[in-house]
């Protein structure tokens, strides 16, 4: 999400989100940096998203926000078998999914840019380097993609992944409100609270999860 557009102050009927920018070979340096100073575990495997795992995937998703203070809907298998795995890598923690990090590259811009649009590890499993392994591997996809810049959106009241996000280079350059309600219908695209996932799977808020938002 690039900083245009945004609003510099939290409205009071809104949640807010902060936009973080970074260069990607700075993020790129700072992983490496985190690695010469700890041992990289060869038990955490960094792989892309295989679709044949969508249900663990879905699992794993759900698993990762339900702990987290950011507003999310949960995913349904459904609608992840209209995921694009593209750009979606995945963390195995002693053979098993413990989280995952989501990446996308806008390149109908000139010049184009990456946008991570949803990070998470599994709340028994922080901690541990998964994190810092994930970025890793999502820096090396942009700079393989020809990216110089990277944004990502943190939810206002999520410290944890701010201070995170922080420590590899990322730095606020703006602010999104979302409003607590939103419509719904056909009438409402454009309005709705969606991270780059929901948007790519064309979701639109479901009963009972009106105000939430998908990463």
């Amino acid at each position: 999400m690039t900083p245009e557009g945004t609003e510099p102050h939290r409205m009071a009927n809104s949640r807010s989100y902060l936009i973080m920018r970074a260069e990607t070979e700075e993020a790129l340096k700072l992983t490496d940096a985190w690695w010469e100073e700890k041992r990289a575990p060869g038990y955490v495997r960094i792989q892309p998203l295989d679709l044949k795992e969508i249900e663990d995937f879905v699992d794993l998703y759900n698993r990762c926000f339900l702990a987290s203070p950011d507003p999310f809907c949960p995913l349904t298998s459904e609608e992840a078998r209209r995921l694009d795995s593209e750009g979606i890598f995945v963390a195995r923690f002693a053979g098993k999914l413990s989280g995952f990090i989501a990446c996308f590259v806008e390149k109908q811009t000139e010049p184009i840019y990456g946008e991570i649009t949803g990070i998470g590890v599994t709340p028994n499993r922080r901690r541990k380097g998964i994190a810092t392994a994930l970025i890793k591997r999502a820096t090396q996809y942009f700079l393989d993609a020809g990216v110089d810049d990277v944004y990502c959106e943190v939810y206002g009241e999520n410290i944890p992944s701010q201070m995170l996000i922080m420590a590899y280079g990322f730095k606020e350059v703006g602010r999104r409100e979302m409003p607590l309600s939103v419509p719904v219908g056909p009438e409402a695209v454009g309005e709705l609270p969606s991270g780059k996932i929901m948007r790519r799977l064309g979701l639109r808020p479901r009963a009972g999860y009106e105000t939430c938002r998908d990463i």
